[in-house]
């Protein structure tokens, strides 16, 4: 392993020239946290920065030279360049807050790593678990939090630094191999294969997303703090008063979960079920049947209540000069959709959009695709009749609630429209008529009997034909390999071992595909308009725009939006709502 260890400016200049002719090299970070639980991405600062080629590798100490210096050498030498590295988007980040600089073609091992695990949650990612598995290198991580703010860092140190670009070098090499050999029809042809000779599309699609999702985060998302810091007190009263009146009214904590059982069952005769472990359940879905009694609906308003506090109390967690800087998992799930966390800004709910507030001279650009899902169903599934009732324009609920109860199309009502929802969405994902009873109430607050389920179920099948063939045909193949690989409409391949996996992750996965693709090709449009996602669920995105740019950025956004449905959906029209408003809430 050939090492250079960079403490001058010269020496900086001289490595220039190495790095001229070449079209990507490997990139690491070593950074002086001050609280790993809690990494602060405005505040810690960059120690080394490890660069690497096929053949040599450089550790500069970010300590021993100018600090302009260094940020002229990435400008010209790193930001241009493809960049390889492992969990790239730490470094993105602080490689962006230290020396504003934004590589834009990237590959991320980490990301690799997923994607090419196929959904299978058992296996671990982190680069030495990577490279074990790919190379069978043991990878020591022991210096990983090392003081690095000391002076003189030792050899020890510096080697530690090197030895992750020269894992690197082997693990990019394989995975590139293996997600090419992963093919399917469609190909990459963009800068992720120029650069990196990658084919696979959704490896593609997840590498030109990652600097998307970067700035995402550093933007954070914008909130009212004064009326954060109102409701978070309104909040907190409401909830306190509520739970001294239940105390004093009944004699026991309702925060106690064992206190609130014997309560419900000895003293209101309530019939709770039980667990798995045994022990009785006084979950809220349980608990809906009795709000009449007064001490349940007090119960639940005071849960609701802690609920509603307890979100205020995330969001006061991680806010900084009046925005809220959340981190996402670009793969949260085995489907391929992001997660949120530090807080979740995913999981919002409805009464508190409300705070999120565009600053002075901004506004926000709310786009969410419409009935995404069963557009990607019947896609995948070539349903005839949910593709013709797409392609005519129909509300697709209404048609599935004529469907069901016989009804004429025109005189459905709103609640028909709403028990429609819950069997469309139930039942593409392949549950049971028992569990449809439970998934309609629980989701949805529509009360129907077994019986009723049943004929709903064998109506919906009928008309829905396609989805009928796709299901036995999963479970006819389930039956006999105990497992399927499944895959999106992009080509991302996943893994179930259960009927009801196998049916969503295709769907969901597409969805998470479309969302991601989107976004990509609003960042490739935008040139200077000052506009950014802030927030992305699902099949919402949320953008920032100054006020003089509002109609531009609509209109790319639109076309982005537009244009990704289109790549995937080749069948069924895509249709989305784009909303302008000063606050999160729509309405």
């Amino acid at each position: 392993m050939q090492v250079e260890y960079i403490t001058t400016p010269e020496k900086l200049q001289h490595i220039e020239e190495n790095l001229k002719s070449q079209p990507f090299i490997y990139l690491d970070t070593e950074v002086a946290v001050k609280d790993f639980e809690n990494i602060d991405y405005f505040k810690d600062q960059i120690r080394l920065i490890q660069i690497g080629t096929d053949t040599q590798i450089y550790v500069i100490d970010a300590y021993k030279i100018d600090k302009e210096k260094i940020k002229r050498f990435l400008k010209e030498n790193v930001e241009n360049k493809g960049i390889i590295g492992h969990n790239l988007k730490f470094d993105l980040k602080f490689l962006a807050t230290n020396y504003n600089i934004y590589p834009k073609v990237v590959f991320d091992t980490f990301i690799a790593s997923k994607i090419l695990a196929k959904g299978d949650n058992s296996q671990k990612h982190s680069l030495s678990a990577v490279a074990t598995r790919l190379t069978d290198e043991e990878l020591d991580k022991s210096y990983q939090t090392s003081p690095w703010w000391i002076e003189n860092l030792t050899k020890e140190q510096i080697e530690y630094a090197a030895k992750d670009i020269e894992v690197l070098r082997s693990i990019f090499k394989e995975q590139v191999l293996r997600l090419n050999e992963d093919q399917t029809a469609l190909k990459s042809s963009g800068e992720t294969f120029k650069v990196f000779g990658v084919k696979n599309p959704v490896a593609a699609l997840e590498m030109s997303f990652l600097p998307c999702l970067v700035k995402m985060e550093l933007s954070g998302f914008p909130i009212n703090e004064n009326k954060l810091q109102i409701q978070t007190q309104n909040a907190k009263s409401k909830f306190q008063n509520l739970y001294i009146e239940f105390k004093k009214k009944y004699g026991i904590d309702p925060m106690s979960p064992q206190q609130v059982v014997n309560f419900l069952t000895k003293k209101l005769s309530i019939k709770l079920p039980k667990t798995e472990k045994g022990s009785f359940s006084s979950q809220d879905v349980y608990l809906k049947d009795y709000e009449d009694k007064q001490e349940v609906n007090l119960l639940l308003q005071i849960r609701y209540e802690k609920k509603n506090l307890d979100k205020l109390e995330e969001l006061k967690k991680y806010l900084k000069e009046g925005r809220i800087y959340g981190e996402f998992k670009q793969i949260g799930a085995s489907t391929g959709r992001m997660s949120s966390s530090k807080p979740n800004l995913q999981n919002i709910p409805k009464n508190l959009k409300h705070l999120f507030e565009a600053p002075e001279g901004y506004m926000f650009i709310i786009a969410d695709y419409s009935q995404i899902e069963l557009r990607i169903a019947a896609e995948y599934t070539k349903d005839q009749n949910m593709i013709k009732a797409f392609k005519e324009g129909k509300d697709l609920h209404r048609l599935t609630a004529s469907i069901i109860t016989g009804k004429d199309y025109e005189n459905i009502t709103k609640e028909e429209r709403n028990l429609a929802k819950a069997i469309n969405f139930g039942l593409i994902y392949g549950i049971s008529p028992k569990s449809l009873v439970e998934y309609a109430k629980n989701n949805y607050g529509v009360e129907i009997t077994l019986k009723e389920a049943k004929i709903f179920h064998e109506n919906f099948f009928n008309y829905y034909s396609g989805f009928k063939i796709w299901h036995e045909k999963t479970k006819e193949y389930l039956e006999k390999h105990r497992f399927i690989e499944q895959q999106t409409l992009l080509g991302r391949k996943l893994i179930a071992y259960r009927f009801t996996d196998a049916v969503n992750y295709p769907i969901q996965g597409s969805g998470s595909d479309l969302l991601k693709m989107a976004v990509v090709l609003f960042y490739k449009s935008l040139d200077n308009i000052d506009a950014k996602v802030v927030n992305l669920v699902h099949d919402e995105i949320v953008v920032e725009v100054k006020e003089e740019d509002l109609e531009k950025a609509r209109k790319i956004l639109s076309t982005a939006m537009e244009k990704a449905g289109k790549y995937l959906l080749k069948e069924v029209p895509v249709s989305f709502e784009i909303s302008l408003s000063k606050t999160w809430n729509k309405d």
